[in-house]
């Protein structure tokens, strides 16, 4: 009885952090991104309208997978795998993906941009999730690690790296990574992948200028101000202006079409603009709650899948905070990877609250020990 009293609360902690989260976003949407609206659409509460209703798809979809059983979901695992690969690879297609900015992430379905890296995170974290839990007693040994997870892992990299997304690609490593730790994967193993891993990385920087002007361009943004350091030295000058307490909700002149991307990527200088240094801590706090109880619910799990699954989720999330806070404020490179359940865009925000309510059956499901085909 305690134990369900435990997940019934860290339930509805999860779920009361999100929803916060989905509340300030969907503010901070119709702040950023009002004159851009205005001047392309003439109705400044354009990309607001698009954004709420992404945000209720994206609740339906919380309900749907806190109703299903979790462990339901391993038997679709490979078919996760093949169906992100075939998206993957659709984007890359002329006439069927869909371009901006250099890059093809996107489809367009009935209306709406759908952009298949986004699910190909949560496909990777099912699969990985159910191969460790079914290997747990010879993960230790290399041709098991390596097998099946690499090749059909590395199929997917290579197709985002077409794209290509470098941001996508450093979430779904770093957390393929971080499960194969927690399934008991040797040290040396792991190390021996990991500079594998900042290797292949490296090479694809420095095998391409302009990609290695945008990693560089971090270190010194001053060098190219209209160039290559022109978004974060707009986005240094929000979280300047902004202060202590910010110049008001509302208020942001980076908005003005100083700042590009102010609603999707670099919503976070926006509200740091806004409401400055406490409000840009609550919100760091609030996805560090979300992170902590999700991490919680996840090894409160009476069994290996639950437990690698949340933790694969939670990893997806923390991971696209971390990057993208520390590109927004000059610590890492600009990777192009949104802020969850703050930022503008439908496929991240559906894919994020569809693993937030995994999370919550998670917790649902702990008390019971038995499901078949696990």
């Amino acid at each position: 009885m305690a134990r369900r009293r435990i997940n019934l609360r860290l339930s509805w902690l999860l779920l009361g952090t999100t929803l916060v989260l989905l509340f300030i976003g969907a503010v901070m949407v119709l702040n950023a991104s009002s004159v851009m609206a205005f001047s392309k659409t003439g109705d400044s509460c354009y990309y607001f309208k698009r954004q709420l209703l992404s945000i209720l798809v994206g609740l339906m979809g919380m309900a749907l997978f806190a109703g299903l059983d979790y462990r339901f979901l391993r038997k679709f695992s490979l078919a996760s795998i093949v169906i992100s690969v075939i998206a993957l690879f659709l984007v890359l297609i002329p006439g069927i993906g869909q371009s901006a900015g250099g890059a093809s992430r996107w489809l367009f379905i009935g209306g709406f941009t759908f952009q298949p890296s986004e699910f190909a995170k949560l496909a990777t974290v099912l699969y990985v999730a159910d191969i460790l839990s079914k290997k747990s007693s010879r993960i230790k040994k290399f041709s098991e690690l390596i097998i099946p997870i690499v090749p059909a892992i590395g199929i997917m990299v290579v197709l985002i790296i077409l794209q290509p997304h470098l941001g996508a690609i450093l979430i779904i490593c770093s957390t393929v990574f971080f499960l194969m730790f927690l399934g008991g994967a040797k040290l040396r193993h792991l190390v021996g992948l990991g500079m594998f891993g900042l290797l292949s990385i490296a090479i694809f920087i420095f095998t391409e200028p302009y990609r290695l002007r945008r990693f560089t361009a971090f270190l010194n943004p001053w060098k190219d101000p209209r160039g290559t350091g022109f978004h974060i030295i707009q986005s240094l000058i929000a979280f300047g202006s902004g202060g202590l307490t910010g110049i008001g909700l509302g208020m942001s002149r980076q908005k003005f079409l100083y700042l590009p991307e102010a609603h999707t990527d670099f919503i976070f200088a926006i509200i740091g603009e806004e409401v400055g240094l406490l409000g840009t801590l609550s919100i760091v706090l609030l996805f560090v709650a979300l992170i902590v109880v999700g991490l919680t619910i996840s090894f409160r799990s009476r069994n290996n899948f639950g437990k690698l699954l949340g933790c694969g989720i939670i990893c997806v999330i923390a991971f696209q905070v971390i990057i993208n806070m520390c590109g927004v404020t000059g610590l890492l490179p600009i990777t192009g990877v949104s802020l969850p359940f703050l930022s503008f865009g439908g496929s991240s925000l559906l894919a994020n609250l569809c693993g937030v309510g995994v999370l919550l059956n998670i917790a649902k499901s702990s008390k019971r020990t038995s499901f078949s085909g696990v």
